[in-house]
């Protein structure tokens, strides 16, 4: 993902990302934790809420992408080619 500094909105996605990925590792660390102690009801809970935050996280990165494709194509597709070996 690309990130230009002075865009709201990039600074929006990065911060709504960034608060979710730690979310999902809270989640992680805390069904690692039930299923040692064999609480399947929490396990189950967790596992949900994992599956929840990974699909926000997903929406999150299709909507970089597409924000970054709509406000910044000239600064993502050079970097695109770039990494790509096209010049």
């Amino acid at each position: 993902m690309n990130f230009v500094a002075e865009c709201k909105e990039c600074q929006r996605l990065a911060a709504e990302y960034e608060a979710a990925t730690m979310e999902w590792f809270r989640a992680q660390g805390q069904l690692r934790v039930a299923q040692f102690s064999h609480e399947q009801e929490s396990s189950d809970r967790l596992r949900d809420e994992l599956s929840a935050i990974s699909g926000r996280r997903d929406q999150l990165r299709e909507a970089t992408g597409k924000h970054e494709l709509e406000r910044h194509a000239e600064v993502a597709i050079p970097e695109a080619a770039a990494a790509s070996g096209v010049r």
